[in-house]
């Protein structure tokens, strides 16, 4: 297929338009057989759902086996699962109002990436939220029924008659696709199953979305109650319609791949197919013109970049711009049809949601019915067994001996109430056999109550109320809560990663559709405009919701100490409005907006009030700081009298200390000499002036016993 043609493909609305009759019935048959044989890869996976949403179901009837009237009780763990679940995923991963941010990835000098990524992220955080219709509403409902399935499917695409995106669950039993797929990015063939009134595909072909076909060839049997188009026999009351001509009408629309011009390559459709009579009602191009991959100089790269390049070189050659314009040359138009087709990237606008992925490696996840089925089953089939054993412990019954005249019929007793019978007393007692029936087993109760324990487990939400006392330390109970909480925040992260995806579609699909005023209306920029702000591949999508964070408990706890840290946070110059503003949110306060208010959105009066409150904190800010600066002056001034009165007390001490050395040095000199008895009484002369100089020395803290540096001799003349 030619460059061109599929350039005109994209634009196209329906390209079955274009189509003869024996091509639109070949594409109709190959969409119907790829959509049996996906069906049939599923079956294991299917009939694991079906038993479960049967566990699921309560009955309000009793059994008929083993006896009329037996116990039909029915556990309801999935159930319960399910709606832990889906509770804590809507209330934590939906809790924020702005579900997403936009950033650029790579340098940004100027800061032009970071203003434009910030209005995208504002526009698409609006999309969300009011333009959607019922975004939030829709992906709670999924998070109910993904526990138990398994797997559920996004799909946004861009409504032309409402002018705006919409994000479509496709969850049991309504999609079909092959196990044997690795990812939703090599998909071959993805099928949803669509019901339509008649009203609804009156208005799709008046619209040109599809195409004018017979669906309907035997009007006369379609009335008739009983026998559907497929022959299959149904009533209408059990329908609750009151004519079949009300019965929506079944429709594949699978995101595949055909050869519409025979050269061998297969190119990615979306093709809707009417179930009953295999005829094409519609063929949409999957894929645009960066999905276009061509050959350029020996390199494969998308046709506009292809373009470009050839455009940079043609003028080159020519030399520049300047040389074209001084010969007064146009640009060239470039070719398309120069470049050879090497691929064409599928455009994949479905996102899948996972729970449990599968131990064999297959695509769709498991969820609470593939891996709590059996075991439900047998919870269910123990305690039916122990209510019923209890049931006939209680009734009673039993065998009459031939001495019980059948006219007796039934005897019924009252509290505190003697019958009279005929029946002597010892053949009352020889005649009736009671049923051979005991108390429930205790056997059968330890059993069932340890399936129902090792079930609980499995549950993804954990119990931590038993575990976290009163005095438990707080970095103790939350790495108790973190510790408790991986199975969820594993789960929860698995779905963040999926809305991710869902969010990067819609980025993709709003590069060529936003409404430019509606765009600028929202951000109030006349100047804003979406064809440059979202044309980019270079963007990273950053959920607000954290798995990390997937408990109030958590957040709290988190909150709770980084609040210890402020006093630290302040003296090393740091922040600690963040840290104020993410407490007060954990908390669940409604204050913030007040403590921390948006002057956008204040009132003039308020305005003027928090003036005056900065300005008196100001004020008050300068004297703090004026005082703190005399203060600091009088205590250098302290200082410099205190250091210089300790340098004249050391002088003095080392001046009292010399003299004092040299003293006792000629004492000791004259107590060495004495070396005779005569001098006696000069050596205790001079022990005591020895005594009264160390006593000296002393009071001036000096201890004598210290090893005294040497004095170093004045310099030589």
């Amino acid at each position: 297929m030619t460059v061109k043609i599929l350039v005109d493909y994209i634009s196209k609305m329906n390209i079955a338009d274009d189509l003869d009759e024996d091509v639109l019935k070949a594409i109709g048959s190959r969409v119907k057989r790829q959509y049996e044989e996906d069906l049939t890869s599923m079956t294991d996976w299917l009939d694991a759902v079906k038993n479960g949403i049967d566990l699921m179901r309560q009955e309000y009837h009793t059994r008929s086996t083993p006896w009329e009237g037996a116990s039909n009780y029915k556990d309801p763990i999935l159930t319960e699962a399910s709606l832990r679940f889906g509770d804590k995923a809507t209330l934590e991963l939906l809790k924020n109002k702005n579900l997403l941010a936009v950033q650029a990835i790579g340098r940004d000098k100027d800061g032009k990436k970071k203003d434009r990524m910030k209005r995208v992220s504002e526009v698409m955080n609006y999309q969300i939220n009011y333009g959607m219709g019922g975004w939030r509403r829709d992906q709670s409902r999924l998070f109910y029924q993904l526990p138990n399935v398994g797997t559920a499917f996004k799909k946004v695409v861009f409504d032309l008659l409402e002018d705006k995106c919409e994000s479509i669950v496709i969850t049991y039993p309504d999609f079909v696709v092959n196990q044997a797929t690795k990812s939703m990015s090599d998909c071959r063939s993805f099928s949803q199953v669509m019901q339509f009134s008649r009203n609804a595909i009156e208005e799709r072909v008046r619209s040109g979305k599809w195409l004018d076909i017979e669906m309907f060839e035997d009007e006369s049997s379609e009335y008739e109650e009983g026998v559907d188009r497929k022959g299959d026999k149904f009533s209408n009351e059990e329908q609750k319609v009151i004519n079949s001509f009300d019965n929506p009408e079944k429709f594949i629309e699978q995101q595949c791949f055909y050869d519409l011009d025979g050269d061998g390559y297969e190119e990615p459709y979306v093709i809707t197919v009417h179930d009953q009579s295999g005829k094409v009602v519609r063929i949409v191009a999957r894929f645009d013109e960066n999905s276009i991959m061509v050959k350029y100089n020996e390199k494969v790269m998308s046709l506009p970049k292809a373009m470009r390049l050839t455009e940079q070189d043609v003028v080159k050659g020519f030399g520049g711009d300047g040389m074209m314009s001084f010969l007064g040359l146009a640009k060239p138009k470039i070719n398309k049809e120069d470049f050879e087709i090497v691929r064409v990237v599928p455009f994949q606008n479905v996102t899948k949601y996972g729970f449990i992925p599968a131990p064999d490696g297959t695509f769709l996840d498991l969820g609470y019915a593939h891996v709590l089925g059996a075991m439900t089953q047998a919870i269910n089939a123990t305690t039916n067994q122990l209510t019923d054993r209890g049931t006939l412990n209680n009734v009673g019954g039993g065998i009459l001996s031939k001495e019980f005249r059948k006219e007796n019929g039934v005897t019924r007793l009252k509290m505190g109430q003697y019958v009279k019978t005929d029946v002597p007393a010892e053949k009352l007692a020889k005649g009736i056999f009671p049923n051979p029936t005991q108390e429930p087993s205790q056997a059968l109760l330890a059993l069932n109550q340890q399936m129902s324990n090792r079930a609980q487990t499995f549950l993804a939400v954990a119990d931590l109320s038993g575990q976290i006392q009163a005095s438990t330390a707080p970095t103790t109970a939350l790495a108790i809560i973190q510790e408790g909480m991986t199975a969820t925040n594993a789960l929860f992260k698995r779905i963040i990663d999926s809305q991710t995806e869902e969010f990067q579609v819609l980025y993709r699909i709003n590069k060529t559709t936003f409404n430019p005023d509606l765009y600028k209306d929202i951000l109030d920029d006349p100047e804003a405009d979406p064809i440059a702000d979202f044309d980019s591949d270079m963007v990273e999508i950053i959920p607000s919701a954290s798995a990390e964070m997937s408990s109030r408990v958590q957040r709290i706890q988190t909150a709770a100490l980084e609040l210890e840290q402020v006093p630290m946070v302040l003296q090393s110059g740091g922040n600690p409005v963040p840290i104020i503003k993410g407490f007060f949110e954990a908390i669940g306060s409604d204050l913030l907006d007040q403590i921390y208010p948006d002057e956008s959105s204040m009132s003039p009066k308020d305005k003027e009030a928090i003036q005056k409150m900065t300005a008196e904190k100001e004020k008050t800010n300068q004297l703090a700081q004026l005082q703190t600066e005399i203060l600091k002056r009088e205590q250098d001034r302290l200082d410099e009298d205190s250091k210089a009165k300790r340098k004249e007390i050391e002088s003095r001490i080392l001046t009292a200390k010399v003299t004092d050395i040299e003293s006792l040095a000629r004492a000791t000199k004259l107590a060495e000499e004495a070396e005779t008895e005569s001098t006696q009484n000069k050596i205790d002369k001079y022990s005591g002036i020895i005594d009264m100089a160390e006593k000296h020395i002393m009071n001036y803290g000096i201890n004598p016993m210290e090893r005294i540096e040497p004095i170093a001799p004045p310099p030589m003349p």
